[in-house]
């Protein structure tokens, strides 16, 4: 599970708190605290409180979401009209007399509607195939308009449950859309492999400690096709770099294009 630490002062309302944004289990949990002297936090000051820890999160390999919100104002006045839903959780009476407690905010479906990238159109690496004879491309021929290329498949092809990158011991960021490239940087898995929907209901990525978690987890599967990544890229560390060979790995088959395109791919992070 990979979570992210936001400190924010709020004058008259809390203290010093520890906002997190988990990315693991796509929910935001602000942390009041809170005494007899104090006032207490009405729901619009959480909806505020939540959405601003929001737009500090990395949205992709250069963008935090406020910077997005900012050259998308459509989705930005959307976001800022909406109720978010909040579920109260852990309470902690501390010796000082204060209280501290938990607010869960769930960001899949609604919220990640509004913050959703364009999504389709990426581009098949590997060997890939007649759509209507199932036969190799040859290299260097021009693709007829309409035509979409499919990945070859020679009957050896393996069909996994998951996709599950293993990133630990990179330094590796999380953010809610990164990808996974080539040292060329083509994009081996992103928006460009997704569909709007799923990606708004499950989010890009699951993160993961361990394999262990992660084969449990209903995303991945007990048989996913796990790939090492090399470094780290993108000014927000969030971008992940594969081999061309494994870039070609997880290109295919349709069966691994469709996980993608569900959303089932899972990191592994420290």
């Amino acid at each position: 599970m990979k979570k992210t630490f936001l400190f924010l002062v709020l004058t008259g309302l809390t203290l010093l708190s520890a906002d997190t944004l988990d990315y693991g289990h796509s929910v935001l949990i602000v942390t009041t605290l809170q005494g007899e002297a104090m006032a207490q936090f009405t729901p619009e000051d959480l909806n505020s409180r939540a959405l601003e820890v929001l737009k500090q999160a990395s949205y992709d390999q250069d963008l935090t979401v406020g910077s997005f919100l900012g050259a998308h104002m459509k989705q930005a006045r959307r976001l800022g009209r909406m109720t978010l839903e909040t579920k109260r959780m852990n309470t902690k009476y501390r010796s000082d007399g204060m209280v501290s407690v938990d607010y869960e905010f769930p960001l899949t479906g609604s919220v990640l509607e509004q913050l959703l990238p364009k999504v389709g159109g990426g581009r098949l690496l590997g060997r890939v195939a007649c759509p209507y004879c199932g036969q190799e491309w040859p290299k260097g021929k021009e693709v007829p308009d309409g035509v979409e290329l499919v990945p070859y498949e020679d009957g050896n092809t393996v069909t996994y449950t998951g996709i599950l990158i293993d990133a630990r011991g990179l330094s590796y960021r999380p953010a809610f859309f990164p990808k996974v490239v080539t040292e060329q940087d083509d994009e081996v898995y992103g928006p460009g492999f997704t569909q709007a929907e799923e990606l708004a209901e499950y989010g890009m990525v699951g993160y993961y400690k361990n394999r262990t978690e992660a084969l449990v987890s209903e995303r991945i599967g007990t048989d996913p096709l796990v790939v090492r990544a090399l470094s780290v890229t993108g000014s927000n560390s969030c971008n992940l770099v594969v081999s061309d060979y494994d870039a070609a790995r997880v290109h295919g088959s349709k069966a691994n294009l469709e996980l993608m395109a569900k959303c089932r791919v899972g990191l592994l992070v420290d």
